[in-house]
Parts: C-alpha cells; structure tokens; sequence
C-alpha cells in the first residue's frame, strides 16, 4: 500500500510461512524422527522510520500450525525415549501458536518499484492455544491434549530473499516444554528454517 504524501509509502502485507520445524539441544538420547513441519500465515502493519521507506517497522498477528516428529514419548506423567522407533507408526506433537511478529525492517524499494531485496529481523511472541500429543504403535494407540509445552513462546526471527521469495529463520529464546517436566529435556528449543512469503 503507498501514499503520494511526501513520497512515503506502506508496506503492509500478507504472509505465508512454511519451515521445517524443529527442537533440540544438549540432550543425547533425544532424536528427531520424519519429517516436521510448521505452517503459519496472518497480516503485518508496516510503520515507515524514513520518507523513502527503505526503513521501517513491522508488527502484525498471524497464527501457525505446527508438528514435531521424535523418539520423546510422553506418557501424561512423564517422558521417556524410545529406543527403538521401527514398532512406532506416530509419534507427534501437533500444536497450534497466535503469533504476534514484530520486526526492523530493511529493504531496497522505492515508490514504484515493486521488486527488491529486504532484510526483516526481529522478536515474535507466541502464545500456545491448543496442543495434542498423539502415540501409535502396533499395540496401543493414545492421545493427550494439552500437553506440558511452555504456553507463552518468545523467539529471534530473520527473513531474507528478494521479492515474494524470502529465507525465514526462527530460535527460540525460551525453552519448548514448561517448568513442570523433567530437567533432562527442560533445555530444548524449537528452531525453525523455510520460506516466507509476503503477499500484498
């Protein structure tokens, strides 16, 4: 969206996101199983720190859906590693995020031109409403909701590419499952890589 007055305009946009989602850390016996994914979309306001837009800032509200695949199996108690993923069909962490972006903005632009390079960094807070662990194997088949992931999400982001395609990266500050569980695996973090794309 662009404004004539004083040849300043606004960048304000749709996104859709999709990354490879992921959590890790030091822990040894943890392993990473199929293939995970999150898929997030929503709308970010553009505020221009500059009459030629080239800088500026970002904030919007989106949601995100999200899976993990691993060798963590929880039990509604506790976790435990599974040590032998061959007789596991499913073992998945589904959960959906509100997400509030706020992002420094950077990029090549002028009023008419449509196509540049840009450079988004910043903070995205997310609050967890509504998460559902699912088990499967040759004998038992479960499913938990609400499973004890840290509700209240706050990770660094940076987005870069040229046009409509752009790299998108996302570590999280804080750790992935809350307080309550077990210390062995308190120190794990999502850690997210894909494209977004921005769609005016």
């Amino acid at each position: 969206m662009y404004s004539q007055e004083n040849q300043s305009y606004f960048e304000d946009q749709f996104y859709l996101g999709l990354s490879y989602n992921s959590i890790g850390g030091k822990v040894d016996e943890f392993k990473e199983n199929k293939f995970s994914y999150s898929i997030s979309y929503g709308f970010i306001k553009d505020i221009p720190l500059s009459n030629n837009g080239k800088y500026a800032l970002g904030i919007g509200l989106g949601l995100s859906h999200n899976s993990l695949n691993n060798n963590l199996k929880y039990n509604n108690l506790n976790f435990e590693f599974i040590q032998n993923l061959g007789s596991t069909n499913i073992n998945r962490y589904n959960y959906t995020e509100l997400q509030i972006p706020f992002e420094i903005r950077w990029r090549n632009s002028s009023i008419d031109n449509y196509k540049f390079w840009r450079i988004y960094a910043g903070l995205r807070y997310s609050k967890v409403i509504q998460s559902k662990y699912i088990y499967e194997d040759v004998a038992l088949s479960n499913e938990i909701d609400d499973f004890p992931i840290e509700k209240d999400q706050i990770g660094l982001t940076l987005n870069v590419g040229f046009n409509t395609w752009n790299i998108s990266v996302y570590q999280s500050i804080n750790p992935f499952f809350n307080e309550s569980i077990d210390s062995d695996i308190s120190g794990l973090k999502q850690f997210r890589l894909g494209f977004i794309f921005y769609v005016f």
